[in-house]
């Protein structure tokens, strides 16, 4: 194996004409600087690492150095061989009978008849279900005419789910020594069998394991729906290059060239030392390959012509920066390589402010609000296609700072158009026309064994076919990077097989029938709609959109306000979350949620609304008519298919990795640990009646006259006592006036609640409030709680969700390090995991333990 030491310094050289780029990036309107070809750098260089703000992140000095091929020319192995490891899982039903003719025509193309090459065939589906349909076979036997290898590859079938490192390792384990193997992966899913936490790292580990063997990895994402960062990751790891196959061409490409080099003079396999640096990045325009990583290099499957740098990178201090005599080039080869290193690698962020650095207007003006995978495969492909054909840097608009996105961002547009829900309506026919939906489909009906649905013997029908209507709510979800928009239609009940509408259910008239539907306009951090269509009915909300420049008319933004006008608001230009400024400060956030979580939950407890009495059989009655009893409707469902591993096998169903993000500290790992209001009243508290005996199954609506007292309930020794408890317990003895500490009546006073909190005080003392007055200050107490949770999850955590809940990463600005359960659980003995949440990943910043879980959703699919 050839090894480079320290690797040469590139030899001086005149470098390519191209513009030398200022290293600042100041406020004010950017100008235009010429773009010429991107240079590759014949020496030392500096550059400033800019966020999207353009603000400074770090300084780097870049070094390019020559690879040391070693002294032997390379030579054609006696022996190379090809291992294609194909996902045969349901989503590739409409994919795989198109890949399976393309592996035909690769491998029975003339040109390869003279080759000494072996072929391997693995196919894989869900955990246990993965096949070798034969194995290291010459080319030239496939090649024959009607062989039974050909049948094999058409034999192959869809089957269920998607376990790509079982399918690795089988590959991995027909790696042998003396010859050159590619292994390439073909899928269109997500590694989620058994679980995405275990085939992420499996996978990973398992490219790891053959660094230093002779053998790289190259990995094909089919379509939309794959989860591209996992294998752009994989093929980094395995010196490999990721492709996003938008259509059969992009596999074809692919494998031809990956054969191709299995034909040709290749280098023996080169480790570069990472050295005296904290970053290094292998660059090859030939062979169509970016790899970074902060450890050695690790270069296999080099053909002797092609091209070959590695661009070196040491961080800087800002006065070893300005003391550096090194040249400023912010448009440099390096910078961008820097971008697409980073973005193999998972890491996002740094990629984007790499690329935000170069000062390339056009890219960055499409990839800066780059989150999601569509997006990140996107980003991806145009940093590699520019890195390898450096003349299209002169098709590119490029300024003398960062272009900086000034829009609204998405969440804060929402924050605005929540406030003023009145003054706007949506057009609803709009919106459904360009609607995206992203669960699964649901069928209104009951299924039998036999298979058969049968259909609810009522369905409604809308009151009036309004145009426009008001939106009743957004709702941003606080462990998900979803927001959802809550539409309101009145309705009423009529037999599906027709009839009069039906008024009255066993005495109980049906005036005020609706249905509630929630329409998700942002989900895992994907938008679903590019705009809504909107007539605005204030001036003062039109001219803060339209000095936003979010809304259009006719293709052209809005300039004066007419109430009968319909505005586009145009969502699909907005990032999604603001660029992060400085380190991400999360101290306290979790006990003030926390508190404030306990206190509203009293609040909602003593509230509980009991309703009208009703008899067994109007009960019964409204149930027959798909009616609770606070008459909302809820008709059955079913899924569309009789069982979910043939919907999987046969492609109408497929599944995609979510994320999941929680707040805790080092004691109480999330919020769903604490207990509600009542069950901690019970756990905790004996409640005492008028007549001085304790009160069976106590709840607080029962209790709002105020005869009762409250004392310390005697544990027995089996009821362990938690952090949760002791934490409740504080809030709980200071609002009932049983052991008074200030807690509850502090935290109530900075929420505003002054009506409750002065009751609290009274309750210290002795005095219980009347039943109306307490009534009342619970109600305003409750809102103000929760108005101010709200508040503070959106100014500390909303960006941070959504920024998760889209990538499955920290953003890098939250500097700690990953850890799985039993590593958190062994450092702080008090947290408890459950069974779901030991798949976990959690990291610790400050006094905060962010805990991130994927999870397998499942989504409907139109089959082509």
């Amino acid at each position: 194996m050839a090894k480079s030491t320290t690797g040469k310094t590139a030899a001086a050289k005149k470098p390519a004409a191209a513009k030398k780029s200022t290293k600042k990036a100041t406020p004010g309107a950017p100008a235009l600087a010429p773009a010429g070809e991107l240079a590759r750098l014949s020496g030392p260089s500096k550059f400033t690492l800019f966020n999207l703000l353009g603000q400074p992140r770090g300084y780097y000095l870049v070094e390019p150095h020559e690879l040391d091929r070693g002294d032997a020319p390379g030579d054609a192995k006696s022996v190379a061989h090809s291992v294609i490891v194909v996902d045969r899982s349901g989503s590739m039903y409409s994919a795989l009978p198109e890949t399976k003719e393309t592996l035909l025509k690769i491998l029975t193309l003339d040109e390869y008849a003279q080759y000494n090459l072996l072929v391997t065939l693995i196919s894989y589906s869900s955990q246990g279900d993965v096949i070798c349909h034969f194995e290291r076979v010459p080319i030239r036997e496939i090649m024959k005419k009607d062989s039974r290898y050909q049948k094999d590859i058409k034999s192959i079938q869809t089957s269920c789910a998607t376990c790509i490192s079982q399918g690795l390792k089988l590959a991995s384990e027909k790696v042998m020594a003396g010859e050159l193997t590619a292994i390439t992966i073909h899928t269109d899913g997500y590694a989620n069998d058994p679980s995405s936490t275990s085939e992420a790292a499996t996978l990973l580990k398992l490219c790891d394991d053959m660094k230093g063997k002779d053998v790289f990895v190259n990995t094909l994402a089919y379509g939309d729906y794959t989860d591209f960062r996992l294998l752009s990751r994989i093929a980094n790891a395995g010196s490999g290059s990721c492709v996003k196959a938008g259509n059969i061409g992009a596999v074809y490409a692919s494998l031809y060239n990956s054969t191709k080099t299995l034909g040709s003079s290749v280098t023996p396999p080169i480790e570069v030392p990472l050295g005296g640096y904290d970053y290094q990045v292998f660059v090859s325009r030939g062979a169509g390959r970016v790899n970074g990583t902060t450890g050695p290099l690790s270069i296999r499957g080099l053909k002797a012509e092609d091209d070959a740098i590695v661009y070196k990178y040491k961080k800087l201090t800002k006065a070893e920066y300005d003391k550096s005599a090194a040249p400023v080039e912010q448009t440099s080869e390096a910078v961008f390589a820097f971008a697409k290193g980073h973005l193999a690698e998972g890491g996002l962020n740094t990629a984007k402010y790499a690329l935000g650095s170069t000062f390339d207007a056009t890219l960055v003006g499409v990839h800066a609000r780059a989150l999601t995978n569509n997006q990140v495969a996107a980003l991806s492909q145009d940093l590699d296609t520019l890195l390898a054909d450096p003349t299209q840097l002169g098709t590119h608009a490029m300024l003398d700072q960062v272009p900086v996105n000034k829009k609204i961002p998405f969440l804060t547009l929402v924050n605005l158009l929540d406030a003023n829900r009145g003054n706007f309506v949506i057009n609803r026919e709009a919106l459904t026309a360009v609607y995206v939906r992203r669960g699964l489909k649901r069928l209104q009906g009951v299924r039998d064994d036999d298979g058969t649905v049968t259909e609810p013997w009522l369905k409604t029908e809308f009151v009036s076919e309004d145009k426009y209507i008001p939106i009743s709510s957004f709702d941003v979800n606080r462990n998900t990077a979803t927001m959802n928009m809550l539409l309101t239609r009145k309705v009423r009940l009529v037999p599906t097989a027709g009839g009069a509408p039906i008024t009255e259910v066993a005495g109980i008239k049906l005036d005020n029938l609706s249905t509630f539907n929630n329409y998700t306009l942002v989900g895992d951090g994907e938008l679903t709609v590019p705009y809504l269509r909107i007539k605005i009915s204030d001036t003062s909300l039109f001219d803060k959109l339209a000095n936003e420049g979010v809304l259009e008319v006719d293709g052209q933004p809005a300039g004066k306000y007419d109430a009968n006008e319909e505005y586009t608001l145009r969502l699909d230009q907005l990032p999604v979350v603001p660029p992060f400024e400085g380190a991400v400060e999360l101290d306290g956030v979790f006990d003030e949620l926390a508190r404030l979580k306990v206190l509203s939950s009293l609040c909602a407890a003593h509230l509980k609304e009991a309703s009208d009495e009703l008899s067994a059989e109007q009960v019964e009655e409204l149930k027959r008519h798909y009616l609770s009893k606070s008459l909302f409707l809820s008709f059955p469902t079913t899924n569309p298919y009789a069982k979910l591993e043939d919907a999987l096998a046969d492609g109408s169903v497929d599944t995609r990795t979510s994320y999941k993000i929680d707040i805790g500290n080092k004691s109480i790992l999330n919020l769903s640990k604490l207990h509600s209001a009542n069950k901690f009243l019970d756990r905790m508290y004996e409640v005492i009646g008028a007549d001085g005996k304790p009160v069976e199954k106590p709840a607080f609506e029962d209790v709002l006259d105020g005869n009762v007292t409250y004392k310390h309930k005697t544990l027995s020794a089996r009821t362990k006592v938690t952090k949760v408890d002791d934490f409740m317990k504080a809030l709980f003895d200071d609002f009932l006036g049983l052991r008074p500490n200030g807690e509850a009546a502090k935290l109530l006073a900075s929420a505003e609640a002054e009506k409750l909190a002065a009751i609290v005080k009274g309750r210290a003392s002795g005095k219980q409030p009347d039943r109306k007055e307490f009534v009342e200050a619970l109600a305003d107490a409750r809102k103000k709680l929760d108005a101010r949770s709200d508040a503070l999850f959106a100014d500390k955590l909303s960006a941070l969700v959504f920024y998760v809940g889209a990538t499955g990463l920290l953003p890098d600005e939250v500097e700690a390090k990953a850890q799985p359960a039993d590593a958190l659980a062994a450092k702080y003995p008090e947290l408890a995991f459950s069974k779901d949440e030991k798949e976990g990943t959690f990291f610790e910043v400050g006094d905060t333990i962010l805990s991130v879980y994927a999870k397998t959703e499942y989504f409907s699919r139109d089959k082509e």
